[in-house]
Formats: structure tokens, sequence, C-alpha cells
């Protein structure tokens, strides 16, 4: 993977590497053995496997990405639905079959006020969820999430020597780091969406209380993560939620830059090589200066119309050099489009984008079993990816 490695930090200094970093089309890495894992789904055809010995032999590395693991600090769900509450404030209650193919998850967070509850379901062989019930639905679940005691106990530091050892040794240039959950996500974990988009502008009191819980405990995690040389890649997750056209300009500047950039300015204060990098889906052509002014160093998957609202090309001249951007095929083409089609695609990326600072990467990996057009396109994007990306 060291060639790997090099490429994906060529693309973050603006350097010309022997071709542009290519991420995987399906949900397998790079640094995986398939031939010596078995999933039980459909992971085992043999055409996914196919796809996968590709991945290893010719996909890059998707940072952060440790090498040497150490102590995780943020709390296992998904999307900090409880708000970081220590563990023993939270309970799993027994799965529940609810069809012949699915089954149904309920975690309680037990607070001095009552407990709330979390509810989704998961069906057999597709790698995602849908959520039944979230903790907050009224104002008085919101007295509920934060009467609960928070506290921090943090792991031994010496617990994270040897990432620290190998972070020196590599002179910085490792994939190694940590990701954080954007504010909006945490909210959009704890409430529905509608009810986030109708509280912004109606309850911003109740949304201002968890935004600052969330910062001075996420602030708190992040600053001893720092303070133990974690880094240089930081990945935020899930800003979409507040993308035009789900939230304004005015919205954005409330709730995200004082909130996710304030972790973000913290993190370059801290560390000179700290590279930052969101995932945002939608139109993010809008948002492209405000990531600069936080401090962002490269985005994803800079989607164009109709999804999103910018070409590459002209993400591209805006972002001048001063940004990396990752790439720009849909998941919609993968699924629909011919290869012949998607081949053009590619090479239109690479064009547009230009071999420095670029990497090619599509929306989104598929979450259930691969159709047969998605498997000729895949392989065509492999393709078309080494052939117009050196």
């Amino acid at each position: 993977m060291e060639a790997s490695v090099r490429r994906v930090w060529a693309a973050y200094q603006g350097e010309t590497a022997e071709r542009v970093p290519i991420l995987s089309p399906i949900p397998w890495s790079p640094d995986g053995d398939i031939d010596g894992t078995h999933f039980g789904d459909w992971r085992d055809e043999e055409r996914f496997r196919a796809l996968a010995r590709l991945v290893q032999a010719h996909c890059d590395l998707s940072p952060p990405h440790n090498v040497v693991p150490y102590p995780r600090v943020f709390e296992p769900l998904g999307y900090q639905r409880f708000l970081e509450a220590p563990a023993e404030c939270v309970e799993a209650l027994p799965a529940e079959r609810v069809g012949p193919t699915r089954t149904r998850y309920t975690t309680l967070l037990h607070t001095p006020k009552g407990d709330l509850r979390w509810v989704y379901d998961a069906d057999d062989g597709i790698f995602t969820t849908w959520d039944r019930h979230k903790p907050i639905g009224d104002l008085a679940d919101v007295d509920r999430m934060l009467s609960v005691p928070y506290r921090f106990t943090p792991p031994d530091s010496a617990d994270y020597e040897l990432f620290r050892r190998h972070r020196a040794e590599r002179g910085g240039r490792t994939l190694g780091g940590a990701g954080v959950n954007s504010m909006v996500a945490c909210l959009c974990g704890m409430m529905s969406f509608e009810l986030l988009l109708e509280w912004v502008l109606v309850e911003p009191g109740a949304i201002r209380e968890l935004a600052d819980a969330w910062l001075e405990r996420t602030g708190g995690k992040v600053d001893f993560l720092l303070s133990q040389g974690v880094g240089p890649f930081w990945h935020f997750n899930g800003v979409e939620r507040a993308s035009p056209p789900m939230m304004g300009p005015k919205q954005w500047e409330q709730w995200v830059v004082p909130y996710d950039g304030e972790i973000m300015r913290r993190i370059k204060a801290h560390d000179p090589e700290a590279r930052i990098h969101v995932h945002c889906h939608g139109r993010v052509g809008t948002l492209l200066d405000s990531f600069l002014a936080m401090g962002v160093d490269s985005i994803d998957p800079v989607e164009p119309p109709p999804q999103g609202d910018i070409t590459f090309a002209e993400a591209r001249r805006r972002v001048a050099g001063r940004m990396t951007l990752y790439g720009n095929i849909e998941f919609l083409d993968m699924e629909t489009r011919t290869p012949e089609e998607i081949e053009a695609l590619v090479r239109r990326t690479i064009d547009e984008g230009g071999r420095q600072r670029t990497v090619l990467m599509p929306s989104a990996t598929p979450h259930e079993r691969l159709s047969d057009l998605f498997v000729a396109n895949a392989l065509r994007y492999l393709e078309a990816g080494l052939k117009y990306g050196g």
C-alpha cells in the first residue's frame, strides 16, 4: 500500500503522481483479503469477489486509514444519537424478527427524567438501516437527553504510543487520523429531519442547547485525540443536512460555521500537518468559499447537476489549487448508464479535475447485491481510471 499512500499524499500536495488515486466502486478496501474472507451473503458470489480482487490490485486507500489502531473515544452508536452519553446509561434490548428478512433493533437511553428510545430495522443482505423511532420527538425529550450526566474518561496516553511512533517514523506521511460526525448529522440522529428543519426556525433555543452540548463533548474528545498525536487526516461526515436547499445561507452560518468550523479551527491550530476532508452530497457550489474559509482541504463527491449544482471543471476553477476534489461519478450513473458512458464520464472527470489534486471516486457504493449492469460499469470505471488517470 506504499504506492497508494504516495498517490494520496501527492493529491493533497498538488503534486503529480504516476496516476490519480482511484477509490473503490464497491464496499471493499484495497488492503483487504477477499480470498481469505467469508461473508455468508451475496459478497461471497464470484462476481463480487472478482471486482474485489481488482480493487485490491488497483484502488487506493481512503483517508483516514489507520494501519496502527488506537483506543476509540467516541461512543459506538452512529450519528451520536444519544449525544455521547456514557455507556452505562445505554441498554440494547434483544433484537426482534419482524418479517421474513427484517430484524428490528431497539436501544434505550436511561435518563433521570425517563427513557429515550431509538428503533431501527435492518434487512438481511442489505447494508443500510431504516430508522423507525428517533430519541427526540418533542421539547420534553430534549430535556431528557440533556439531563444525562456527562463525563469523559480518556484512555491511557500510553495506548497511543504506537500510533505516535508510526506517524513520526513516516515523517507524518501516513493516512491515519480520525472521523468527526457533523453537528447537524448528530441532530438528525436524534430527531427526524423534518423536525430539525422545523425547529431551526421555530425552536432555535432547543437546537442551540443540543448544539452547544455537541460542541463541548465532541470538542473535548477531539482535543484529547489531538493531544495524543492523532492525525493528520480528519474526516467530517453528514454536513449535507445543512446544504441547500435543505437549509439556507443564514442557517449554514448559524449551525455549521460555529460548530463544525470551530472543531476544524482547533484541529488546524494544533496540528500544522492536519488535512480536513468533508463528505457532503448535494449543492456544494454555494458552500465552497465557506469550506475554504473553515480550512477544509478536500471534499467529496462534488456532484454535478441534477443531484448537485457544480461541474468538476467549475469546482476546480473556483478552488484554484487550494483544495483536493474527490468525485464525481454518480452512483445513479453506475446503476443506469452503459459501460461506454461510464468510461466517458471517468475521462471527463479526470480531464476537468486535472492530474493534480484530483481523486477519482463514485458518489456511493452499493448496499445490496450487485446488478449485472453495475458489475460491468464498475469494471469499466476501474479500467478507465487506469487508462486516463496516468
